[in-house]
Protein backbone atom coordinates (compact mmCIF):
# COMPACT_ATOMS: atom_id res chain seq x y z
CA UNK A 1 0.00 0.00 0.00
CA UNK A 2 3.19 2.57 1.06
CA UNK A 3 4.14 1.62 -2.45
CA UNK A 4 1.44 2.81 -4.64
CA UNK A 5 1.40 6.31 -2.44
CA UNK A 6 5.05 6.75 -3.42
CA UNK A 7 3.84 6.25 -6.70
CA UNK A 8 0.64 8.24 -6.84
CA UNK A 9 2.86 11.05 -5.33
CA UNK A 10 5.60 10.72 -7.70
CA UNK A 11 2.78 11.09 -10.11
CA UNK A 12 0.76 14.06 -8.73
CA UNK A 13 3.66 16.62 -7.94
CA UNK A 14 5.49 17.32 -10.87
CA UNK A 15 1.54 18.32 -12.30
CA UNK A 16 0.92 20.18 -8.46
CA UNK A 17 4.14 21.99 -8.60
CA UNK A 18 3.03 23.50 -12.32
CA UNK A 19 -0.32 23.89 -11.10
CA UNK A 20 0.90 26.16 -8.26
CA UNK A 21 3.79 28.09 -10.61
CA UNK A 22 1.07 28.72 -13.50
CA UNK A 23 -1.20 29.99 -10.72
CA UNK A 24 0.95 32.51 -8.91
CA UNK A 25 1.90 33.50 -12.47
CA UNK A 26 5.94 32.38 -12.00
CA UNK A 27 6.12 32.16 -15.77
CA UNK A 28 4.35 35.44 -16.76
CA UNK A 29 7.26 37.61 -17.40
CA UNK A 30 9.42 34.99 -19.28
CA UNK A 31 6.57 33.24 -21.23
CA UNK A 32 8.99 30.35 -22.42
CA UNK A 33 6.05 28.75 -24.35
CA UNK A 34 4.38 31.60 -26.52
CA UNK A 35 1.26 30.01 -26.45
CA UNK A 36 -1.39 27.84 -24.64
CA UNK A 37 -1.63 24.72 -25.86
CA UNK A 38 2.37 23.13 -25.42
CA UNK A 39 2.14 23.72 -21.42
CA UNK A 40 -1.63 22.07 -21.38
CA UNK A 41 -0.10 19.15 -23.35
CA UNK A 42 3.07 19.17 -21.13
CA UNK A 43 1.05 19.15 -18.19
CA UNK A 44 -0.70 15.79 -18.92
CA UNK A 45 2.08 14.17 -21.03
CA UNK A 46 5.24 15.45 -19.97
CA UNK A 47 5.12 17.59 -16.42
CA UNK A 48 8.50 16.98 -15.59
CA UNK A 49 10.08 18.01 -18.72
CA UNK A 50 7.53 21.36 -19.08
CA UNK A 51 8.95 21.97 -15.83
CA UNK A 52 12.24 21.96 -16.46
CA UNK A 53 11.86 23.66 -19.92
CA UNK A 54 10.11 26.79 -17.68
CA UNK A 55 12.45 26.66 -15.38
CA UNK A 56 15.55 26.73 -17.81
CA UNK A 57 13.87 29.49 -19.90
CA UNK A 58 13.09 31.89 -16.65
CA UNK A 59 16.41 31.94 -15.00
CA UNK A 60 18.62 31.94 -17.87
CA UNK A 61 16.38 34.16 -20.43
CA UNK A 62 16.02 31.29 -22.78
CA UNK A 63 19.59 30.44 -23.33
CA UNK A 64 20.64 26.88 -22.63
CA UNK A 65 23.83 25.70 -20.66
CA UNK A 66 25.30 22.50 -20.69
CA UNK A 67 23.76 21.33 -17.06
CA UNK A 68 19.78 22.67 -18.20
CA UNK A 69 20.43 20.48 -21.42
CA UNK A 70 21.50 17.68 -19.15
CA UNK A 71 18.40 18.31 -16.55
CA UNK A 72 16.73 18.49 -19.53
CA UNK A 73 17.62 14.87 -21.11
CA UNK A 74 16.97 13.55 -17.09
CA UNK A 75 13.21 15.11 -17.68
CA UNK A 76 12.79 13.52 -20.86
CA UNK A 77 13.66 10.27 -19.89
CA UNK A 78 11.97 10.48 -15.84
CA UNK A 79 8.96 11.19 -18.27
CA UNK A 80 9.03 8.53 -20.77
CA UNK A 81 10.20 6.16 -18.07
CA UNK A 82 7.16 6.68 -15.73
CA UNK A 83 4.69 5.68 -18.44
CA UNK A 84 6.74 3.17 -19.91
CA UNK A 85 6.71 0.86 -16.43
CA UNK A 86 3.48 1.31 -16.36
CA UNK A 87 2.65 -0.20 -19.44
CA UNK A 88 5.19 -2.97 -18.92
CA UNK A 89 4.42 -4.16 -15.85
CA UNK A 90 0.20 -3.96 -17.02
CA UNK A 91 1.77 -6.63 -19.77
CA UNK A 92 3.80 -8.61 -17.58
CA UNK A 93 0.24 -10.36 -16.19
Amino acid sequence: MVGCLWILGALIMPRLLLFVLWIIGFFENADPWNTWIWPLLGFFFMPVTTLTFGLAHVYNGGDFSFWWIVGMILAVLYDLGSGGSAGAKGRSR
